[in-house]
């Protein structure tokens, strides 16, 4: 017995094919809806003597589904032809009717006499069939007009017509429960539709995510190594030219260049996954947008050149050139500007970045900070713009299909400005190039830039843009000195003849290397030397490496250099030399910048890569530290302890290392019952460089942190400090 049901019983089974995922990783088949043929014939009264109509149920070729009392054929049509006469044709046509109606699955009606001499049956019937939705059976109902005669005798035809109404309603009846469990299943079947839907969407997602990730991996491949194949090539070319000062220091640039490039694209990688985990935070510091502008430069000017693009940095109306700001971000986000510039710029096109500054809503105490990075490349249309802060997100286009990129720098660039409170605009056609504009509100450094003054010496500017040349003329009255400016060479010539003969002079002169229209930079140099003589100081201002025109520029006699953007200490530094006397030239055009002394100070350093420690000993010694080496956080913590009290000026201190990190080991040395464990610095240098890195350092006792690769100037300049305030030995400051 299953279900109620004995096993020989006979069933109507209802199936459709349906496939669906099931549990051990099958599939199903199809669907199947189970009823015994017992339930039709009762619900037909098909076994009942007294009822008046019977019903056959019957396929498309005349089969029996359901066979009724009286049923003598294997096959309805059979049963007709054996033993019906029908009314007006012969029987043969009726049944060929009866044949087409159901082949075209309408509805029939036919009057027969039922003729069975066997029995001695001899009556006439009402026959009429109906299809079944979604199957191939019809339902047979047919009616006795004898008996119908006997009930009701005498009846008008009115009430005839009243009985075949009710045999249609019994008819419809039964069509109703067969539509109603056939309803039911069709409900089945469409949620496991909608469940395979769901899961072969769920399957094409997972799909996409696969593709987008090999897409991502084979892009990165390929941008980690075009930096690093720059590094082992030029190392190569460094080793194999020794003797060459100049080339081993031009190779040793551009591998400082490429380095970053590779740490940007590994940040990129990094700085996604701290994003998409919520985790990556800002970490404030006091940092110079001079130094960030010119880094800019310095990592752009090899690739312009490269391309054959025009580069120039604008600088206008700043207020403070030294604010507090997340450095690696902010570099982070204007490279990233930059680097889609240059990419998508075609040689002889021309990429700009500009800064400048205004009063900021929220304070005195804060400046507004204007980036504008613009380039005259392909730009992008307006549907790629909706999209184009999404991760792993380019545009699907022939104009872009050989320009590689991880599609992360943007959306790691937003992510950046919004947790700076700040806002990016993006302006571009097709065609016509994109202007990237962020904005900014950072706080400033108190007294950053005091103290910056020049004797009032007469200085001449020559530059075609108005807008550097105000800029230049603002920072130099500030300053201390008399500037005049002039737009062209053949202006400058014309000034500097006045002067001449109104017995004036000027004590310099700065001269824009690309100036536009009529003598260049170098042919005004070339005239204004023969006017000037060799005493006065010409000094050349570019966005573009020394090195591209140093040979060309030192043959007319121009004596420096001065690299944009033109900042007021960018100023100061390159005309302070004349005021101390210091008038030789720098290899690079540049008055050299000299590194602090650390002559004297006593260095721990914890560091268990032979590799970094080899590098930090010689920045340090070179410097002139006295370094002492401790391979781990345990080796460091047992040297500070066995040393004398205050031996040790300052801990620089690694992160991970085996035995003891450099979390515990700087809890270790603050634990000491000793007078200078609580006021020895101790600086992280760690490759752990989030903000959440930094304040574990602060929380575990330490005085700074500092990210790897080390800022080699940053490090000296804090130890600088450090020395400065060391006490001497009599123990005064």
């Amino acid at each position: 017995v299953t279900g109620g049901w004995t096993a020989r019983e006979q069933l109507i089974i209802y199936a459709a094919s349906l496939s669906v995922p099931m549990p051990g990783g099958k599939r199903s088949a199809g669907i199947l809806w189970c009823k015994p043929i017992s339930m039709f014939q009762r619900m037909m009264n098909l076994d009942n003597p007294e009822s008046l109509v019977m019903f056959r149920l019957i396929r498309r070729d005349g089969s029996y589904v359901v066979q009724s009392r009286g049923t003598e054929k294997d096959n309805y049509y059979s049963q007709l032809l054996a033993y019906g006469t029908p009314e007006s044709r012969t029987i043969g046509q009726a049944v060929a009717d009866i044949k087409q109606a159901v082949a075209s699955g309408r509805d029939f009606v036919a009057n027969f006499r039922h003729v069975n001499p066997e029995r001695g049956v001899d009556e006439r019937r009402c026959v009429r069939g109906v299809p079944l939705m979604d199957s191939n059976w019809y339902l047979v109902a047919v009616i006795p007009y004898g008996v119908l005669d006997e009930v009701i005798e005498g009846m008008g035809a009115s009430m005839s017509w009243g009985a075949m109404a009710s045999a249609s309603v019994l008819g419809a009846g039964i069509l109703l429960v067969f539509l109603f469990y056939l309803r039911v299943v069709r409900g089945q079947m469409q949620e496991a539709r909608d469940a395979k839907e769901k899961a072969e969407e769920a399957q094409a997602t997972a799909e996409q995510a696969n593709r987008t990730k090999s897409d991502f991996l084979s892009n990165m491949s390929h941008d980690i190594r075009t930096p690093m194949n720059a590094i082992v090539g030029l190392t190569s070319i460094a080793r194999d030219h020794l003797d060459d000062r100049a080339r081993v220091d031009s190779c040793l640039r551009k591998i400082m260049i490429s380095g970053k490039q590779l740490l940007g694209l590994i940040n990129d990688v990094l700085d996604m996954s701290k994003i998409e985990s919520g985790k990556m935070t800002l970490k404030l510091e006091e940092i110079s947008l001079r130094e960030t502008m010119e880094t800019m430069c310095d990592i752009v000017r090899p690739q312009i050149r490269d391309k054959e693009q025009n580069f120039d940095v604008f600088i206008s109306s700043i207020l403070s050139e030294s604010v507090y700001c997340d450095g690696v971000r902010l570099n982070q986000v204007l490279l990233n500007f930059l680097s889609n510039a240059m990419k998508f710029t075609p040689a002889g096109g021309s990429v700009d970045i500009e800064l400048w500054q205004e009063p900021s809503p929220r304070g005195a105490a804060f400046v507004r900070n204007h980036f504008a990075v613009r380039d005259t490349g392909i730009g992008m249309s307006e549907e790629f713009k909706a999209k184009l802060f999404t991760a792993f997100e380019r545009e699907d286009s022939r104009r872009v299909h050989r320009t590689q990129g991880t599609g992360l720098g943007l959306a790691i660039a937003k992510y950046i400005v919004d947790a700076m409170e700040g806002s990016i605009e993006v302006e571009s056609a097709q065609g016509k190039g994109t202007r990237f504009h962020v904005t900014v509100d950072l706080e400033r450094v108190d007294g950053a830039g005091n103290g910056m003054s020049l004797p009032p010496w007469s200085v001449l500017v020559v530059d075609d843009s108005a807008e550097l040349r105000r800029t230049a003329e603002l920072s130099l009255r500030e300053l201390g000195t008399r500037p005049q400016t002039c737009r062209s060479g053949e202006e400058a010539v014309e000034l500097v003849q006045e002067a001449r003969a109104g017995g004036d002079g000027f004590f310099a002169a700065l001269i824009d290397y690309k100036l536009n229209g009529g003598m260049n930079g170098i042919a005004t140099a070339v005239k204004l030397r023969e006017l000037l003589g060799e005493s006065v100081p010409i000094i050349l201002i570019s966005a573009y490496d020394w090195e591209d025109i140093e040979e060309e520029a030192r043959e007319t006699g121009i004596g420096g250099f001065i690299p944009k953007p033109l900042f007021k200490s960018t100023l100061y530094r390159a005309l302070k030399r004349f005021r101390d006397g210091a008038e030789a030239d720098a290899e690079d055009g540049e008055p050299a910048e000299e590194r602090p002394s650390l002559d004297g100070l006593r260095v721990l350093l914890a560091e268990d890569q032979p590799i970094n420690a080899e590098i930090a000993v010689a920045i340090l010694e070179e410097a002139g530290a006295r370094v002492d080496h401790a391979e781990d956080g345990a080796v460091a913590a047992r040297m500070f302890r066995e040393s004398a009290e205050g031996w040790y000026d300052v801990v620089l201190m690694d992160l991970r290392m085996p035995h003891m990190d450099g979390i515990a080991a700087a809890r270790a040395i603050r634990a000491m019952e000793r007078s200078d464990a609580g006021a020895v610095p101790i600086i992280a240098l760690t490759a752990d460089a989030y903000a959440e890195d930094a304040r574990r350092c602060l929380e575990a006792g330490m005085n700074a942190h500092m990210s790897k690769p080390i800022d080699v100037k940053l490090l000296l300049r804090k130890l600088a400090e450090l020395r400065r305030q060391r006490p001497d030995e009599s123990g005064n400051a």
